[in-house]
């Protein structure tokens, strides 16, 4: 189809070309019809003066009618010829007006010829007249009619040739030299026509070619904007075609422009700074040539200037944007370095503080500290979670992994960690399904429960006593496609306009008294939004107003909903759990070889006190080095690792202990908390995950499950 479209394109080009320089060479010929009569009203009444007393009346009058009747015919046609000319829209349609000045020629052509054919019989002064008017029409036909060659034959021709063979068949003495003479004369003629044609047409051609091509370049410089111009350097004068309005101070601005450049010895190509009618900076290209002469003075430049304001202004947001990414990719490296910094030392202190709340002999007022130091650890734990994921997002370095999950589930145990940290005689924490939801749905479960925490966190943090309500629904549209809905309302403290304008921008929080009074970095909302959103979903504020609560709407797009099963949700009691988790002691260690490797000698010591409590038999390696050569020498029964270590990381130590066969279980401990990081630490051979600071009952849960 697109080959046919090309070859219709190319054929209508093609015709349009020939219809262009037809109408030229047709207009040529009609052209010359007005000196052309004025020449044969002027030969014509020469001839019938000269020969009225040697031709019959009767045949000069025929002749003179029929020859001026043809010229005044064709002044006829040239007048209806330069209406319609214009009009004409395919080369066929020129045919009619070829022929009829063919014929209009011809029958001219012929007139010439018949005195010539009377001219043997003549005195000499009609003889001689003849031969003038003969050649001279016949040379001016070749001259006047040259843009065709049966135009210019329809006259020389007759003419000529009648002229000769009257001398070949007359008794003239020499008649046979003369008369072939006369022939030879006019084969030389339509010989040199078709030479004077054929150069004409020639130029004729480059001349359509070179008018499309400026019309082409007119075109292409009005569209674009752009200014060609000509400086003829002695005379100090300049030609413009496009866009003056390039230079507001017009041309002599262009050449002030030049005058820089005069000196320099090779092509124009530079750029200039300038100010538009609005006082705007535009830049200008100029591509151009100088010409110079044998002294290398320039005498002639020409060239082309147009607006790169656009590509410039380009060039430098992608150059900010550059500079901008690679700002944030070294915020997000520092991030990660400082988290893992961070991550470090704060799982010595939240585990320290862990271990004092074990002790039986603390005081109360030991024991408020400790549960103080737990808290506040926990929550620089939280707020550095916080940073790296929303550092991600900005650096599209954050991945949703979708696996099949259980909305309730997920539902039900975000509400029972909340519930946790809940004191029920000031908290109602509630859950209801307004319809029936879907049992499994495809979506990335822990980003879908850390999306449920951060609501249900705020609305209890901002809620010092009163409802916290949670409504579920599953809605289908036209389409069939499901919605998962969550609403988190609150009775607390509510939010004024201003707050809610900016509630979703990092580190934005109320700026009320009671706002301030709270503990929070303003990330948790702006996240969740985000993450809402990478997930197919959208995070909203319905409602919110001071005193009367706020209302969360979190929904998840599902697609099409043939594949999901609906169920109606029974009413699952949540047991609420001590407000400080601690682990228990269950004695799944007793007498279990573990190898504690960590850099960090104060983790160290915490995992060391920690495992020997479950009756572990504990070693601990400073590097990964030191744990491959222990490991090999005496297999363990578990190895926690860390995993940035000086002289040998974690991934290394693991991947040699695994090629070296060992096969006993090994679980990465690490300050670089991310889901990236979990799938990394599982693809390297490692059997479990933690992050620090370590969570003593996870750790106690992964123990249980990998123990040998």
């Amino acid at each position: 189809m697109a080959t046919a479209d090309l070859k219709t394109s190319s054929a209508n080009k093609t015709n349009q070309e020939s219809l262009d320089l037809a109408i030229r060479k047709i207009d040529l010929i009609y052209q010359q019809n007005v000196t052309g009569i004025a020449a044969i009203i002027a030969n014509a009444s020469v001839y019938v003066y000269i020969a009225w007393d040697n031709v019959t009346h009767a045949y000069l009058v025929s002749w003179a009618v029929i020859l001026l009747s043809t010229a005044f015919i064709r002044l006829g046609f040239l007048h209806r010829w330069n209406r319609i000319k214009s009009s004409l829209t395919h080369i066929y349609q020129t045919r009619f007006w070829l022929y009829a000045m063919y014929v209009l020629l011809g029958i001219s052509g012929l007139c010439w010829g018949t005195i010539g054919w009377l001219a043997p019989y003549g005195d000499t002064a009609q003889q001689i007249l003849t031969a003038l008017l003969v050649c001279s029409m016949s040379a001016g036909a070749m001259i006047t009619y040259v843009s065709s060659r049966i135009a210019m034959a329809c006259v020389v021709v007759p003419a000529m040739g009648l002229w000769g063979l009257s001398y070949l068949f007359s008794d003239l003495p020499y008649h046979i030299p003369v008369g072939g003479l006369i022939t030879v004369y006019c084969f030389l003629m339509v010989i040199i026509g078709k030479n004077l044609h054929r150069a004409l047409i020639q130029l004729l051609t480059l001349d359509s070619k070179l008018q499309k091509n400026e019309e082409h370049l007119r075109m292409s410089m009005s569209s674009s904007d752009a200014l060609s111009w000509d400086w003829d350097i002695p005379n100090d004068a300049i030609h413009c075609e496009g866009n003056l309005a390039l230079f507001p101070e017009g041309a002599a601005q262009l050449k002030n422009i030049l005058q820089e450049s005069l000196r320099t010895t090779t092509d124009l190509d530079s750029e200039a700074l300038i100010k538009d009618a609005k006082n705007q900076n535009r830049h200008i290209a100029l591509r151009g040539k100088f010409y110079r002469s044998s002294e290398a003075q320039p005498y002639r430049a020409t060239g082309i200037a147009w607006d790169i304001t656009t590509k410039r202004n380009e060039e430098n947001l992608r150059r900010e944007r550059d500079l901008h990414e690679a700002a944030n990719n070294a915020k997000s490296i520092l991030l990660a370095n400082a988290s893992h910094e961070i991550r470090t030392p704060l799982a010595a202190i939240v585990g320290f503080a862990e271990t004092l709340l074990r002790n039986p002999s603390l005081n109360e007022q030991g024991r408020r500290d400790a549960q103080s130091i737990y808290r506040q650890g926990n929550f620089m734990a939280s707020l550095v979670n916080d940073l790296l994921d929303l550092s991600k997002i900005e650096t599209n370095r954050l991945y949703i992994q979708k696996a099949p999950m259980n909305p309730m589930h997920e539902l039900e145990d975000s509400i029972s960690v909340i519930r946790s940290a809940l004191e029920e005689e000031k908290y109602h924490l509630q859950i209801a399904y307004d319809t029936q939801i879907p049992e499994t749905i495809l979506s990335d479960s822990v980003r879908f429960r850390q999306v449920l925490i951060n609501l249900l966190s705020n609305a209890v943090k901002f809620t010092r006593e009163g409802t916290i309500t949670v409504h579920v629904a599953f809605s289908t549209n036209i389409d069939m496609e499901g919605t998962l809905t969550i609403t988190v309302s609150d009775t607390g403290m509510g939010m004024d306009e201003a707050t809610q304008k900016n509630l979703f921008q990092p580190f934005v929080r109320g700026e009320s008294a009671d706002v301030q009074r709270l503990q929070g970095s303003g990330l948790g909302l702006a996240l969740s939004e985000r993450l809402a959103r990478m997930m197919g979903g959208e995070l909203r504020l319905l409602r919110s107003a001071p005193g009367q609560g706020s209302t969360f709407e979190f929904s998840l797009k599902l697609g099409k909903i043939q594949d999901l099963k609906l169920i109606s949700p029974a009413q699952t009691k949540m047991q609420t759990q001590g407000r400080i988790k601690l682990a228990k002691d269950n004695g799944l260690l007793k007498d279990r070889h573990v190898l504690v490797v960590d850099d960090s000698e104060d983790l160290r010591a915490l995992m060391t006190r920690y495992l020997k409590r479950q009756d572990a038999v504990v070693e601990t390696a400073e590097n990964g080095q030191e744990a491959v050569t222990k490991a090999l020498a005496h297999p363990y029964d578990v190895i926690l690792m860390d995993i940035k270590m000086p002289v040998m990381d974690g991934y290394k130590a693991t991947s040699q202990l695994r090629e070296r066969g060992y096969r006993r279980p090994i679980v990465a401990l690490t300050a670089q908390a991310s889901v990236e990081g979990q799938s990394r630490c599982l693809a390297n051979g490692f059997d479990g995950y933690l992050s620090k600071p370590v969570d003593m009952n996870l750790l106690s849960e992964i123990l249980t499950r990998v123990r040998t």
